[in-house]
């Protein structure tokens, strides 16, 4: 990314420079979060949003992204940098691989008490081997984004113990979704 920013300086294109300066100040600020590990799932949001934007700004056309969040969820809290690791796979092991044009959905939404995240991808998708590893928490693979998914999965065991879940679909030239359910907390209240 920084070598992004360097060649547009390089190009004069100063306004990107400022934008995506600006994105990553907020990217970093709110990946700090003040130091606290709950952060508002607005924030979690808009955490995403600015590396989405970043990464847009490197990939260009050949990366689209959507976001869809019921803005009435803001106040909920959840673990930080949960989102933002998921996202990063779909765009990594999932888009870069294709080679072409593709697309990241975010989305979160409230459902029996519990918020829903679900980051699909329209990538190049994982062999069942692969697929079944990773699902089983065995597959640690920086080729796969193993260790993406599982510190993500241990971090929430940690805090949620068994009262989370993740699950990972894909299929092989189509694309990989993950969902995760978490409790639905407020500020303040803790799983």
């Amino acid at each position: 990314t920084l070598d992004t920013i360097v060649w547009m300086a390089e190009f004069n294109d100063s306004r990107r420079v400022v934008n995506i300066t600006k994105s990553l100040a907020q990217y970093f600020r709110l990946a700090l979060n003040q130091g606290q590990e709950q952060i508002l799932l607005r924030d979690e949001i808009d955490h995403v949003r600015q590396y989405l934007f970043i990464q847009k700004q490197r990939y260009g056309e050949k990366l689209n992204y959507e976001i869809l969040e019921d803005e009435r969820l803001g106040d909920s809290q959840l673990p930080k940098l949960v989102l933002q690791p998921l996202v990063e796979n779909a765009i990594y092991h999932g888009l870069e691989p294709k080679g072409e044009q593709g697309s990241v959905t975010v989305s979160c939404f409230l459902q029996a008490d519990k918020l829903h995240f679900r980051m699909s991808d329209n990538g190049v998708g994982m062999e069942t081997q692969v697929l079944t590893a990773l699902r089983d928490g065995t597959n640690q693979s920086t080729t796969t984004g193993g260790y993406a998914l599982h510190n993500v999965r241990e971090r929430l065991r940690i805090i949620y113990q068994n009262n989370f879940t993740m699950t990972i679909t894909s299929n092989k030239g189509l694309g990989t979704t993950v969902t995760l359910i978490l409790p639905a907390l407020q500020e303040g209240e803790y799983a």
